[in-house]
Formats: structure tokens, C-alpha cells, sequence
């Protein structure tokens, strides 16, 4: 997943390290901007807003099972009107739910679309709490995933990134009925 390099003299961000690599959550001081995923943690030092605080706390919460929707104002760097849309359908996807690329698009009123589907859950500049691990391809199988590493999208680590997640919400949500 691509990251923001450099100074992030303008901007805000925490981070927090999680048994699924480090994170760190960058905020405009509005708004999440993006949530930089990696496996080996940054140099730069942590400048905190309320924002990046908060999205630590909601990710916390998430992976210790006591969240399923995130609530942090989300203004994901980069997108286009049509890429925002894919984004906040995807918000949308229910929390311990899988569905295909096409189910996805179906879900986005764009019937046929899973192609379009597929480079939204690509291109996500918020993982997790903009859950494309949720989608994967018709067959069940996982398909590819960015998970927190400079690895090829299909690279077995990510792909057993995408599963733990996955398994965590079954957990969660198991534990939860």
C-alpha cells in the first residue's frame, strides 16, 4: 500500500502497533486521511490530534473485538467523487460479512461493476476501517490484499493478514451471539 513519505509537517498521526503490524493513522486535523499499514513501525515521531487519537482508540477496540463500526470522520486522500463512493458503500459492508467483487458492486447498485469493485478495494487509503479485506473473489477465495506490507498484493503474508481478519469478526461476532 502506498504511503505518505516524508515530513508529515501539516498533518497529524499516532501510531500503534497490533498483533496484525503497525499502524498509523494520519489526520488533515478534520478528518482520517489515511491509515498507513506496515510491518516494521516509522521513525518519524508522532504528532497527535484528536483525530489520530481517537482512530488509535476505535482501532483497539476493533481488534480486541469490542468494536464493529467505526465512527471517525473520513475524508480518504485522493479520491475522486466515484472513488468515494465505492469507499463509503464499503463502510457499509456489514462487520464479520464477506462478499464477492460482484456481490460488492451489486451492494453499490452497480450491477456488473466487480471489476471497478475490485480497484476500490485496491486503492483504499483506510484499510480496516474501510473493510475491503470483507470482499473477496466469486470462487471464496481471498484474492489479493494490500495487508500492511511492500509484498505483491497476492504475497502469502498478506493474504494470511486478510484471513486473520477475518477470522478475528467471526470470532467476535461468534463470541458476541
Amino acid at each position: 500500500m502506498p504511503q505518505i513519505n516524508g515530513a508529515l509537517d501539516e498533518l497529524f498521526s499516532s501510531k500503534i502497533q497490533t498483533d496484525f503490524g503497525w499502524l498509523r493513522p494520519i489526520s488533515d486535523g478534520h478528518s482520517l486521511i489515511r491509515l498507513d499499514w506496515n510491518q516494521t513501525g516509522w521513525d518519524q515521531p508522532c504528532h497527535a490530534d484528536d483525530v489520530s487519537r481517537e482512530t488509535i482508540a476505535q482501532l483497539a477496540a476493533f481488534f480486541a473485538g469490542r468494536l464493529q463500526q467505526f465512527t471517525v470522520p473520513l475524508d480518504p486522500v485522493g479520491k475522486s467523487t466515484a472513488g468515494r463512493y465505492w469507499l463509503d458503500i464499503m463502510a457499509k459492508i456489514p462487520y464479520g460479512t464477506v462478499m464477492s467483487y460482484g456481490e460488492f458492486a451489486n451492494f453499490a447498485g452497480k450491477s456488473g461493476a466487480a471489476r471497478a469493485a475490485g480497484s476500490s478495494c485496491a486503492s483504499n487509503p483506510i484499510p480496516i476501517i474501510y473493510p475491503c479485506h470483507r470482499v473477496v473473489r466469486a470462487d471464496g477465495s481471498l484474492g489479493n490484499y494490500g495487508g500492511g506490507s511492500d509484498n505483491h498484493p497476492a504475497h502469502q503474508d498478506n493474504l494470511a493478514r486478510k484471513a486473520a481478519l477475518l477470522a478475528l469478526e467471526t470470532a467476535s461476532k461468534s463470541a458476541a451471539a
